[in-house]
């Protein structure tokens, strides 16, 4: 932003139309990186303000369609690359102990950082299903894929693979699964994509009965396709 700001002081000099163009230019930077530092900031809050759950009975598949529908206007503006959005969720799937506001926000982070690896467009996969008695989610894509040692340190608060990236977005899906007595792992392949692993447990510790019934869940998904937009 310096250098912006000094490219506007420097354009006093020019005559009214050259500065103009500088003008336009230069706030229209400023607003993307204004827009940006407020992403960043938003990241860090949610990181160092992480709520306990509160467990009620949920729905995962409601949940995880809830995130993806959430971006939805956002997917389809004309002219971003095409994402296949496939969905492939095991209908019944068991309810499970969890807080439905931290799962969509995990959910979201998943699925931002899935669109985020194909900037060219791709597909875009999810997966309920049980697993040994555990709620298994699954979110993949078909982008550049990542290194071994990326692997390794993607869980680390800060790291990123990203230019613009806070390394806090899987940070935070990390803590929710961890609150959630749950496990998360990651697979890839350079050149052909990534996937995300979540279990976790039908019942919290301590959790009796049901404390409320989980919300409607939403219609039967269909395979459709998004456009995918750029942090």
């Amino acid at each position: 932003m310096q250098i912006t700001v000094e490219n506007l002081q420097k354009a006093r000099r020019l005559d009214a139309r050259q500065f103009l163009e500088v003008f336009n230019e230069s706030t229209a930077t400023l607003k993307a990186e204004l827009a940006n530092l407020n992403t960043i900031v938003s990241r860090f809050s949610d990181f160092s303000k992480m709520p306990a759950p509160k467990f009620v009975r949920v729905n995962v598949n409601a949940v995880l369609r809830n995130a993806v529908r959430l971006f939805e206007p956002q997917f389809t503006e004309v002219g971003k690359p095409t994402i296949t959005k496939e969905p492939f969720l095991t209908d019944p799937l068991p309810e499970i102990d969890a807080d439905p506001d931290l799962l969509h926000r995990a959910f979201q982070n998943l699925v931002l950082n899935a669109m985020d690896a194909m900037p060219a467009g791709g597909t875009l996969t999810l997966r309920t299903s049980e697993h040994l008695g555990n709620v298994r989610i699954e979110v993949a894509d078909t982008g550049k894929g990542l290194t071994p040692e990326e692997c390794s340190r993607l869980f680390t608060p800060y790291y990123t693979t990203k230019q613009m990236g806070t390394g806090l977005g899987l940070a935070i899906i990390q803590s929710v699964v961890s609150d959630h007595h749950g496990t998360i792992s990651v697979t890839s392949e350079e050149g052909r994509g990534t996937t995300f692993r979540i279990e976790l447990p039908q019942r919290q510790p301590g959790q009796k009965g049901k404390p409320r019934e989980p919300a409607p869940d939403a219609k039967k998904d269909t395979p459709s396709t998004l456009a995918a937009a750029s942090d």
